[in-house]
């Protein structure tokens, strides 16, 4: 069975990559009257994970459960289309009416002209649907403390109060019959290209932890599952997946590449190492992606790639992982099946960056470009190279 979109998420690491990109950061945000703040907003790779809980979630819920809350889902957003088209004023506790102004895919803005302190304020989403869908009672303002076991009230609370009520009463088109089926629980990949071009270290922080195998989560052992306190633990809502901490969900498989020969693989440390398994890919393990692509021409790039990589792989000071791989003999598609054109524009190019500094260079280059255009009889017996630190 092929993955959807949601289910796989590429990224690529590079020297300014960093742990707000991966995990959550606060990240600057304007507001209809132009001004400038900050929000904490969720990193790709948190979202992946919050992507995959729910699913691991949903999968153990009934079906009558589901299409609960996708009732209130649909009724939520209804309420939020309707009240942003026509303006709707909606009356806090206190007797003050303010608008909804913007909604985004978890937060909603509101704008209150009466407080001039704070006439816009951003209120979470999923904290509205925690309470619509599990019923929580709506006598006081302080219910939503009680609800979500604060020990502090927030400004907030009164226009959450004030909402999760309008809603419930609201009449709109969500009544009708919702056709929902049991959740199938699914595998989530994560694929991180060139993992060796950032600092780990500092992009995955405190998650070196939650990645470890025995400390993933999963619905059977959610209440003793030991969760991660990120950076802005302190900033995450109490509906929040991750309100008690980060986890990373037992259905989450996270994939990396790199190329062993780049300098940077050595600024990884013991502590990312052991927590992968390292399996190296050689040129020829992939070559079927030349039957793909080239067809009736994927023989001979074939035969040119092998001949070619024979003699990298005898040459002193380059070895085996120097070997060019079948990417690069893909853009003979474009090329117009020009041999030459894709010697000259990324063969040759590459290989001159291989043996700079090595002695006799222009001896090495034509012994492979002999190899490459199949007009030399001894591609097989590789070449001795020497570098200008070598005696």
């Amino acid at each position: 069975m092929g993955c959807t979109e949601e289910e796989v998420q590429f990224v690529q690491f590079h020297p300014s990559y960093d742990y707000a990109d991966f995990v959550e950061g606060l990240r600057p945000v304007e507001n209809s009257n132009g001004q400038i703040g900050f929000e904490r907003k969720d990193g790709v790779f948190k979202q992946f994970c919050k992507k995959a809980a729910k699913n691991l979630i949903d999968s153990e819920k009934s079906v009558e459960i589901l299409k609960d809350e996708r009732y209130w889902e649909n009724k939520l957003q209804h309420f939020i289309d309707e009240s942003i088209e026509n303006n709707t004023e909606i009356r806090l506790k206190s007797g003050n009416d303010f608008t909804i102004e913007d909604a985004s895919e978890q937060c909603i803005t509101i704008h209150n002209s009466n407080n001039k302190k704070a006439s816009r304020i951003a209120v979470n989403m999923n904290d509205i649907l925690d309470l619509l869908i599990n019923n929580a009672p709506l006598n006081q303002v302080k219910d939503i403390r009680e609800h979500f076991h604060r020990s502090t009230q927030y400004q907030v609370d009164s226009y959450i109060f004030s909402l999760a009520k309008e809603i419930r009463k609201s009449q709109d088109g969500s009544q009708i019959s919702l056709s929902v089926s049991k959740v199938e629980r699914k595998n989530y990949i994560f694929i991180i290209d060139e993992i060796n071009r950032g600092d780990a270290s500092k992009i995955f922080g405190e998650l070196f932890y939650a990645i470890d195998p025995e400390y993933r989560w999963n619905t059977q052992k959610a209440q003793e599952a030991i969760r991660v306190q990120t950076q802005l633990q302190n900033l995450v809502s109490e509906s929040d997946t991750f309100a008690k901490g980060f986890y990373v969900p037992e259905n989450v498989y996270i994939i990396a590449t790199m190329n062993d020969i780049d300098r940077s693989v050595e600024s990884m440390d013991f502590a990312m190492r052991r927590r992968f398994t390292w399996k190296e890919i050689q040129p020829e393990e992939r070559s079927r992606m030349l039957d793909e692509v080239l067809e009736s021409h994927a023989n001979d790039a074939k035969d040119t790639m092998l001949r070619l990589n024979n003699i990298i792989a005898g040459t002193e000071g380059l070895g085996t992982a120097f070997q060019i791989g079948p990417a690069y003999f893909l853009k003979l598609k474009d090329y117009g099946y020009d041999y030459q054109k894709l010697w000259d524009m990324n063969i040759s190019p590459l290989l001159q960056e291989y043996l700079r500094g090595f002695r006799k260079v222009d001896e090495i280059m034509a012994k492979m470009k002999q190899a490459y255009f199949n007009t030399s009889n001894d591609t097989d017996l590789g070449v001795k190279a020497l570098s200008d630190e070598e005696d």
